[in-house]
């Protein structure tokens, strides 16, 4: 029981704390539309303006690590998934994944180029362990999914009294370019 209330502490941690963006990576692994893409040369705003907290959301959707995982290090989840930042420990989450809304290519809600510049409004979400490290568990690799998956209880309930429990919508926002991930 101890456990999950000091993940949920964590959470709320991104909420009340600008990220820093001192060690950032030079590219991080995303979601949209069911597709893998790749995040380059990610800047994070902390505390942004207004204007700019009206942008798209981009998920960031914590794992709990399962039993017997040592901290700090890779994760695999028993149904053989590995996060996409496995782990990124100059973040507040360190093991999860990232959603997008639109990707490069994805017809009127991407762009037609090769890479896609906006920013991007970061909302924590944190999968519940119970689904997460089930042997069928299957990370959510669209936002047209996440109404669902909520619904089936496949992410925990982390911001109580809020319109959408399941979702902490942070005043941080990401701007970088987005490039369909190299399938080789």
């Amino acid at each position: 029981m101890r456990r999950p209330i000091l993940i949920l502490a964590a959470i709320f941690v991104v909420a009340a704390f600008p990220l820093t963006a001192s060690a950032k990576p030079e590219s991080e692994g995303a979601y949209a539309d069911g597709e893998t893409y790749t995040m380059l040369g990610v800047n994070l705003l902390t505390n942004a303006s207004p204007g700019l907290l009206t942008a798209p959301p981009l998920y960031v959707m914590g794992y709990v690590p399962p039993a017997g995982s040592q901290p700090g290090q890779p994760i695999t989840l028993p149904s053989g998934h590995q996060p996409q930042c496995n782990p990124c420990l100059q973040e507040p989450i360190a093991y999860h994944d990232h959603l997008l809304t639109g990707a490069p290519g994805n017809g009127i809600h991407g762009t037609s180029g090769s890479d896609y510049r906006a920013p991007w409004r970061i909302v924590v979400m944190l999968y519940n362990p119970a689904w997460s490290n089930r042997p069928d568990f299957e990370p959510i690799t669209s936002d047209d999914q996440l109404a669902a998956a909520e619904a089936a209880g496949e992410f925990l309930p982390i911001d109580p009294g809020a319109s959408n429990p399941y979702e902490v919508w942070t005043t941080n926002v990401l701007v970088c370019p987005v490039v369909r991930h190299n399938q080789s």
